[in-house]
């Protein structure tokens, strides 16, 4: 009876614990195929309210609260796990602390953004016809882009050899990036309130996790990367606030960071927004049409290749044994991103699509077999 006696005090908390476990699965798993709910109540009602009553609070400090509030978080888990693995004798009080710990981190990750990740497609939403393109099409919008990116370096350089240099500081870039949302607010149906865009107080080691950017969901903060090259910080800053408005896939906050690039006023945001719609449409030539991958780049001015280099320059200072990218690219799967990492490409879908309504794009050709198979 004594052994009896000791087993009920000790394990009902242990299975109530289960039991939220078991709850928190089912519901999420419920939430992640009901994307009607989500889009109808959750991102239309909810987390409009959330997100900005989170970046009016968070507006009110100058640094980035987000970046100090994970660092609180990982000492208190650094904390929790050197007590669970040492603290032996109090194993299952330990292991209550990690499971509530965990569980709170769960839902409110989810509830204060993380749901957005189980909206509609975004193609559907803005109703244009998202789907495999042919490889005429991307070379195509290669060369739309070309164009334009072309163009501006040439208008902020007056010389088509020399890399664009942002002739203002990083601040100066978050406060004009709301300007660009501004102009495509009609198009999205959406208006981006309470703008709060931040430096990372991480930018350091982040660099070495190859981070340009990121949103804190528990505080609705954008983080930028301040070491990265400035010319490509209009649209990283452009891109994080896509993510802001409840646009969680990569490629969706891609195709927006692009789309409030160029139609920003300011040449710096457009030349950002071209280079960067650029650079991905080349990575995908050069994997599947070398050819046409080489004559696209024999046509590239010399100053923009400078500005690629430049990025390449910063990715190999910081280059190091461990690829963090193979954790991201698990959390987003685990997030419905069936991609991965490499759904940052697939916003070049997004892009056909788009111009497949202002240009006429289609035409006969060989599919591309894109990252999706």
């Amino acid at each position: 009876m004594k052994n009896n006696r000791t087993f009920t005090a000790i394990f009902p908390p242990l299975y109530k614990h289960l039991f939220y476990w078991a709850l928190t699965f089912i519901l999420f798993f419920i939430l992640s195929h009901t994307p009607w709910f989500i889009e109808k109540v959750y991102s239309a009602y909810l987390y409009p309210v959330i997100a900005v009553s989170n970046r009016w609070f968070f507006s009110f400090f100058s640094f980035s609260a987000g970046d100090v509030l994970y660092v609180l978080v990982l000492v208190y888990f650094v904390f929790l796990m050197i007590n669970f693995v040492t603290g032996y004798k109090n194993f299952k009080e330990n292991l209550l602390r990690l499971s509530r710990f965990f569980l709170l981190i769960i839902w409110v990750f989810y509830f204060s953004w993380g749901l957005n990740y189980f909206r509609p497609g975004l193609s559907r939403t803005l109703g244009m016809q998202e789907e495999k393109y042919k490889l005429d099409e991307l070379v195509q919008l290669g060369r739309i882009l070309k164009d334009s990116t072309n163009k501006y370096q040439k208008i902020l350089t007056e010389n088509d050899s020399l890399p664009v240099q942002v002739t203002y500081g990083i601040n100066r870039i978050l406060n004009k990036t709301p300007a660009g949302y501004e102009k495509i607010s009609g198009y999205l149906n959406q208006k981006y309130t309470v703008p709060v865009i931040k430096t990372s107080l991480l930018s350091k080691p982040i660099s070495y996790l190859h981070v340009t950017g990121y949103l804190n969901p528990f505080t609705g903060e954008a983080q930028i990367n301040k070491n990265y090259p400035k010319f490509a910080l209009p649209f990283v800053a452009s891109h994080e606030v896509a993510h802001q408005l409840g646009y969680a896939p990569e490629d969706e906050a891609n195709f927006l960071g692009y789309l409030s690039s160029v139609s920003h006023p300011d040449p710096y945001f457009k030349y950002s927004g071209y280079s960067a719609a650029l650079y991905y449409v080349l990575i995908e030539l050069k994997k599947y049409a070398p050819e046409k991958y080489k004559i696209l780049m024999q046509e590239i001015n010399k100053g923009v290749k400078k500005n690629y280099a430049e990025e390449y320059r910063f990715y190999q200072k910081h280059k190091t044994k461990y690829d963090a990218s193979k954790i991201y690219d698990s959390y987003l799967k685990v997030n419905k991103q069936e991609s991965g990492i490499k759904s940052y490409n697939e916003m070049l879908k997004l892009l056909v699509a788009y111009y497949k309504l202002e240009v006429p794009l289609i035409k006969a050709g060989d599919s591309l077999s894109l990252i999706k198979k």
